[in-house]
């Protein structure tokens, strides 16, 4: 009776756990069916779009059918996959399938009619595994298809394998379970709280040094997967901020600005260069609208325009500095559906330099003109008979002597000046006392001072330290700033050459009492080829306060201007001690 009782008790517990282990298996099994079909789905994707690559050059072109058989044969015996290659009306190219296995209906093959539709799709029947892919241009645009097929018996076999295996194990511990049911249920408790453990870290973004139950075996695979899982998501997580890191460091070295505007005209991104034209920060930028960020209408019509869907560009001016950008606007269909990302680049260097180039080339126009045409006339006046006359025809070529030596200063002006701007001039730098800087050029300057009626006079302190200098290329921005004060101060007049320390520089003066410079004047004074009204009247290419500007910065110091009109100029430049 005992035992009818114990075993009206066993029956119903072991009928339970036969049940229980019997749905137990049967998920497992599921779950490792649906597994390997994922993972045979990846591996066929992973492999069609690999031949699909390959097959992009192929389509639509010479030997189609051809080029498609060699590839469909050189990849069969790559992978163990039957390879079909389709046109987009779903018609068979190419194909490693027998004849007899061939269907009647193309369409009809695994995956091809989700592929026509979606781009990619799989199938399956009693018998086979499919998947096909759609082969696109490098522009997005369709080509034909791609179908790989597998028998399902190769798909299978691990998968009975392991069902054997369970069911083996389950037979086999049947016995011994019935027994250690009430051990098992306290044992399972402690591996499901590691577990608890385990997914409480990763929900909070840990996903290293995670404490996994070796056991029970149930509970092993289970294990293995959360581990796989937390070392796949903690690798995705590295590699997404590595990679933001990386665009991060890009966009803040740009020297072009970057806005990312998405649907709403709500700006998302901003970078160091766009804050800089627009004068905020991305901070105070971020979630506000577009028109408020940017503040000019041509950019907001840029950004609707580009919204539609076509990438649209300008070029404008802004601002009080007068920056003149080009503006790209480029839909980012993929990467941000409905977002514009919006490129500004800085072109107002460029601009200037051509307008400078534009100005050098009208410069040199002018100054050659003048000569050249003061020597036709004077050739043509010899050729009508001035030759004829000899004291005339002296005092005409005496004048085209003059004209030619004008041409070869300022050619000469012109390779020197293309010398010191291209770094080519040798510099022989030696330590000297500013005293025997001044000294040699008053001297030599002092007897065309006198023939106009000038006093030169040289005020230099023989304590000053000394410099680290060229003599030769100082001395020649010397005599040109000396030899300017004597043309332009008249007869009367005082110039005065002088020195004095100013921190670790030797400030060089040169003040004459002469006619001044204009203050429009003043800032443009150092341009190549630029003259004020008053120094036109004097000659001169205006190309040599340019060469000494270029020659005072090579060597390491400043030179500028300082002037009121008809009381007098003093022009500066500095040099630092030795």
């Amino acid at each position: 009776m005992q035992r009818l009782i114990r075993w009206r008790i066993a029956l119903p517990y072991i009928a339970l756990l036969i049940l229980s282990l019997a749905v137990f298996t049967g998920f497992v099994v599921n779950t490792i069916r649906q597994q390997e079909k994922d993972r045979w789905h990846s591996q066929s994707l992973e492999t069609a779009q690999s031949i699909a690559l390959q097959a992009q050059g192929l389509f639509n072109g010479p030997g189609e059918s051809e080029a498609l058989s060699q590839l469909t044969l050189s990849q069969t015996e790559i992978y163990s996959f039957d390879i079909t290659f389709l046109n987009l009306d779903g018609e068979i190219i190419a194909t490693s399938l027998p004849a007899e296995l061939q269907p009647q209906d193309p369409i009809r093959i695994l995956g091809v009619s989700q592929a026509l539709e979606s781009g990619e799709g799989f199938g399956q029947t009693n018998s086979t595994l499919g998947t096909a892919l759609t082969i696109r241009d490098p522009n997005g645009i369709p080509l034909g298809l791609v179908q790989l097929q597998i028998p399902v018996s190769h798909y299978f076999t691990n998968i009975n394998e392991i069902i054997l295996e369970s069911l083996a194990v389950v037979i086999m511990s049947l016995s011994g379970l019935i027994m250690i049911a009430l051990f098992v249920r306290d044992l399972s408790l402690q591996p499901m709280a590691s577990l608890t453990i385990a997914a409480q870290q990763m929900s909070m973004g840990n996903f290293t040094n995670l404490e996994f139950p070796e056991n029970p075996q149930e509970l092993k695979e289970l294990s293995n997967a959360l581990q796989s899982m937390a070392n796949d998501l903690g690798a995705q997580i590295d590699a997404l901020t590595s990679e933001r890191a990386k665009l991060s460091a890009v966009l803040n070295q740009m020297t072009d600005g970057v806005i990312i505007v998405d649907a709403d005209g709500k700006v998302q991104l901003l970078n160091p260069a766009a804050e800089r034209l627009f004068d905020i920060r991305e901070s105070t930028a971020l979630n506000r609208s577009v028109v408020e960020v940017m503040r000019y209408h041509q950019l907001v019509e840029l950004w609707r325009k580009a919204k539609s869907g076509e990438r649209e560009s300008i070029t404008l001016e802004i601002g009080p500095q007068h920056l003149f950008l080009q503006v790209v606007a480029t839909p980012l269909r993929t990467a941000l559906p409905g977002s514009t990302m919006i490129l500004l680049q800085d072109l107002t260097q460029l601009r200037r330099l051509e307008t400078v180039r534009r100005d050098f080339i009208s410069n040199v126009s002018h100054e050659l003109r003048t000569p050249l045409a003061s020597l036709k006339a004077l050739a043509e006046t010899l050729q009508e008979g001035a030759l004829e006359d000899p004291p005339a025809a002296q005092r005409f070529i005496i004048r085209m002597e003059t004209e030619i030596d004008n041409l070869t200063q300022l050619v000469n002006e012109l390779l020197e000046l293309s010398r010191i701007e291209s770094g080519k001039v040798p510099l022989s730098f030696h330590r000297i006392r500013p005293c025997d800087l001044l000294l040699p050029a008053t001297e030599r300057m002092s007897l065309q001072a006198e023939r106009a009626g000038l006093e030169l006079i040289l005020d230099c302190q023989e304590d000053l330290p000394a410099v680290f200098a060229d003599p030769d290329r100082i001395g020649q921005v010397l005599i040109n700033l000396i030899h300017n004060a004597v043309k332009f101060t008249p007869p009367g007049g005082k110039i005065t050459v002088s020195a004095y320390r100013d921190g670790d520089h030797i400030v060089f003066i040169v003040r004459d009492t002469g006619v001044g410079i204009a203050g429009k004047d003043l800032a443009r004074i150092f341009e190549r080829f630029y003259k004020a009204d008053r120094a036109r009247a004097g000659g001169g290419t205006g190309l040599g306060l340019s060469i000494a500007r270029h020659m005072i910065e090579s060597h390491g110091g400043v030179i500028w201007a300082e002037s009121d009109e008809q009381v007098g100029s003093s022009f500066n430049f500095t040099l630092p001690v030795a």
